[in-house]
C-alpha cells in the first residue's frame, strides 16, 4: 500500500528546517540543499513542495506569522482574567507578563526573533513579503492595545495613556527593546529591558 504524505505537514517541516538554519546562518545559508539536508528530505522532494526558493521563503514567513499571531492571541486571552482583579497593581503586574512573553528574554525566544528579523530585512527588498511584515506589526500592536484597554478598565491607565498612539508607542518600545537584544541578549542586557518596559507601564498610570 502506498504511503500517504501528509503534503501539508511536511511543507511546514521544510519551513521549520528554513527557520532553524536562518537563526543560526542567516536568510542566506537557506539553500535548497542546505534545507533538504536539515530536515532529512532529498532536494527533490524539497523541490516537489516549493518551485522555488522564493515560494519556500514567503512560506516559511507566512507560517512564523501564522504561528506568532496564534501564540500571541492565546497569551492575550489568558492575560485578560488575570488581570481583571479589581487592582491597578495587579492589572499593570499581568500586563507586563503579557508583553515580556514578545521579548526574546530566553534562547527559544532569541532564536524566533532572529529568524524574523532576518525576513523582515528580507521584506524590504520584496514585496511579496511586505504583507507579512505589516501583518505581523498589526498583530503585535493589537496585543498591545488590548493590554492597554484592560489597564483602563482596572483603573490603571492615566488619561495621559489613552490617546490613539498609546498601542504604537508601546508596540515600538517592544520592538526597539527586541531589537537591541539581539545586538545584545546578555543576562544584564535582558535584565535591562524588562526593566524599561516596566518603567514604562509604571509611566501609564494615573
Amino acid at each position: 500500500m502506498p504511503k500517504v504524505i501528509d503534503e501539508r505537514r511536511r511543507r511546514e517541516r521544510i519551513a521549520e528546517a528554513v527557520w532553524a538554519i536562518v537563526a543560526r546562518d542567516g536568510l542566506e545559508g537557506a539553500t535548497v540543499r542546505a534545507v533538504a539536508a536539515e530536515c532529512g528530505l532529498s532536494a527533490g522532494a524539497v523541490q516537489h513542495s516549493f518551485r522555488s526558493q522564493a515560494e519556500l521563503q514567503r512560506f516559511a514567513m507566512e507560517l512564523v506569522v501564522e504561528r506568532a499571531a496564534a501564540r500571541i492571541d492565546a497569551t492575550g486571552r489568558r492575560a485578560a482574567p488575570d488581570a481583571a482583579t479589581g487592582s491597578g497593581a495587579s492589572a499593570l503586574k499581568a500586563v507586563e507578563a503579557v508583553l515580556s512573553e514578545l521579548l526574546p528574554l530566553d534562547a527559544e525566544r532569541l532564536a524566533e526573533a532572529r529568524v524574523w528579523a532576518a525576513f523582515s530585512a528580507a521584506a524590504l527588498a520584496d514585496p511579496a513579503l511586505a504583507p507579512l511584515s505589516r501583518r505581523m506589526i498589526a498583530v503585535v500592536e493589537g496585543l498591545c492595545a488590548r493590554c492597554l484597554a484592560q489597564l483602563r478598565a482596572d483603573g490603571a491607565l492615566g488619561p495621559a495613556a489613552g490617546d490613539a498612539l498609546a498601542a504604537p508607542a508601546l508596540r515600538a518600545l517592544v520592538d526597539g527593546l527586541t531589537v537591541g537584544l539581539l545586538a545584545d541578549p546578555s543576562p544584564a542586557a535582558r535584565r535591562q529591558a524588562r526593566a524599561v518596559l516596566h518603567a514604562h507601564l509604571e509611566s501609564l498610570r494615573p
